[in-house]
């Protein structure tokens, strides 16, 4: 099976991108990825056994023209030349865009090939761009390019005449059910962790706990403000017992780091709330065993709600306890497997009444070992990668048999 795969930036590097190519390419799959190129890297490239195709660079133009010229829109005819050209030069059987940006050119182009179309939404869309409008100002650009209003109404006219649609969490598939997708052509193809990233996880030395009694808190990942660590923030900053005895560790970087260093200042937690910036993945993975509880304190808007966080099973894998904040996914995840516990979304006094709980270091053992072992045996890539390999293979299949003279009843 040739999979020609749609991705609307630079490659490398994604995590979900490289995982389902990987799961692809080790059934034995051939993959295409058409992504885009604003830093000029070679046209023509294989990756880790994956064809890489990237949009040619007008060199004649200033930069900023041309990137500004291969923004990913489904309206683009440079993404629209780019896309069916590969696909057709490759006879790709498959074209598998990923998110929805770029959704609708890539069923425009399966159509025309008469290829099966499948849409892999990592997260919600519409739900993302609104929490980029409230945490930053408003641009009159962003009406057209980044309006949650139109990525709904792209989302409802797009995804029904898909042949498959991948989400990540059960909670987006009863959505796209509830916006008119057959639920049979929707696969869960989760988040999770590869078996060789459980591994090194789990071969991490766990510490046997800081001096004094602390709790020691890590965060991994962009520092935004729907990400909710201001409410962490807010929570140790409290005369309260249990946020006395806590510190955090944030390993990321993003447009509320600077507010947040501020804030940890003003209310005198310098040393308590560490900064450490971006440092690599891998890197920060090895310094969990550091740690008492990974903590994913994100709003529980329309982005959250629908999707689930790679760090979740990062931290589960680790051993450690979790504190996430009352997003319906995560939520459900922690409180199935008993792997730590749930605060009420944007509440300081709620955080520090788990944080109460999570100070007994029995429980907090209890729970590692749980979230642990449901990583082993069920959240992990292998299963989600399967699934994904298998759905791909069964449009491929139910295609061909269409195709076919015998299947309709006719003759070789």
């Amino acid at each position: 099976m040739r999979v020609g795969k749609v991705w609307d930036s630079e490659f490398p590097w994604d995590v979900r991108v490289e995982k389902v190519c990987g799961a692809l390419r080790g059934a034995g799959h051939e993959v295409h990825l058409v992504c885009r190129n604003r830093h000029g890297e070679p046209l023509e490239e294989e990756w880790n056994g994956v064809h890489l195709h990237r949009m040619p660079v007008w060199r004649s133009w200033p930069a900023a023209v041309d990137r500004a010229s291969s923004f990913p829109a489904f309206v683009n005819p440079r993404w629209l030349g780019l896309v069916e050209g590969v696909f057709r030069r490759q006879s790709v059987d498959l074209v598998l865009c990923r998110d929805l940006p770029l959704a609708p050119l890539a069923v425009a182009v399966a159509k025309r090939l008469r290829r099966p179309i499948v849409v892999d939404i990592a997260e919600h869309y519409a739900g993302l761009l609104r929490d980029l409008y409230n945490a930053h100002d408003f641009k009159i650009r962003n009406v057209l390019l980044r309006n949650p209003y139109l990525a709904l109404l792209v989302e409802r006219l797009t995804l029904p005449r898909t042949d498959g649609v991948l989400v990540v969490v059960e909670e987006m598939r009863e959505r796209l059910v509830r916006l008119g997708v057959p639920a049979a052509r929707i696969t869960v193809v989760s988040n999770t962790p590869t078996r060789d990233r459980v591994a090194v996880i789990g071969r991490i030395a766990r510490s046997e706990g800081a001096p004094g009694g602390r709790l020691r808190l890590v965060y991994l990942g962009n520092v935004e403000r729907s990400r909710g660590l201001e409410v962490v923030i807010e929570a140790l900053g409290r005369p309260s017992t249990s946020g006395q005895r806590c510190t955090l560790d944030v390993f990321g970087d993003g447009s509320s780091l600077e507010l947040h260093r501020a804030e940890v200042s003003r209310r005198g937690l310098t040393g308590r709330v560490v900064f450490h910036g971006r440092l690599p993945y891998d890197e920060v993975l090895r310094r969990l065993g550091d740690f008492d509880v990974g903590v994913i304190p994100h709003f529980a808007t329309d982005h959250w709600n629908y999707t689930v966080q790679n760090k979740l099973f990062d931290y589960m894998a680790a051993g450690l306890a979790v504190l996430v904040s009352s997003m319906p996914p995560a939520a459900r995840i922690v409180t199935e497997v008993g792997a730590g516990r749930v605060f009420a979304d944007r509440d300081p006094e709620s955080v520090l009444r788990e944080l109460a709980v999570l100070a007994d270091a029995a429980v907090r053992r209890s729970m590692g070992d749980r979230g642990r072992r449901a990583v082993v045996q069920r959240y992990n890539w292998d299963q989600d990668g399967a699934r994904l390999v298998a759905a791909l293979e069964g449009l491929v299949s139910a295609g061909s048999r269409r195709a076919s003279p015998v299947a309709a009843g006719g003759r070789e």
